[in-house]
């Protein structure tokens, strides 16, 4: 699950964990929107391209976590299913989530929902 920063909790880094990462981290990097840039940069620029037009959204529906991945037209949807293993490898940078789903706009919503865990091949 997502959870989102709390202050009063503390920051999620600290002066130890800046030495140990070198790299530095700032508080954009624990913001959902900061995972999802990191998400989108994780592909190469032809994915990159495709997902630029998309639309994300975090689904909970009794504790389970779909990640869906709204795609604009048909060409964006197919591509992003022929190229779905790249895109199992890289959700697991936005949290802990259960299932994807590319989502297309049809006559109505229409998803495919794909398990996180394995990929099993086949649409």
């Amino acid at each position: 699950m997502v959870k989102p920063f709390d202050p009063e909790e503390g920051w999620p880094f600290d002066e130890q964990t800046e030495r140990e990462c070198p790299l530095g981290r700032t508080l954009e990097d624990y913001t959902l929107t900061g995972k999802l840039r990191h998400f989108h940069n994780s592909f190469d620029s032809s994915l990159r391209a495709i997902l630029q037009d998309c639309l994300y959204r975090i689904d909970d529906q009794e504790g389970v976590i779909t990640f869906q991945i709204l795609c604009p037209n048909e060409t964006v949807y197919k591509r992003l299913l022929k190229n779905r293993e790249k895109v199992r490898r890289s959700v697991g940078i936005v949290g802990e989530i259960d299932y994807y789903a590319l989502c297309i706009e049809r006559d109505s919503m229409h998803c495919q929902v794909l398990d996180m865990n394995s990929y099993k091949g086949g649409v």
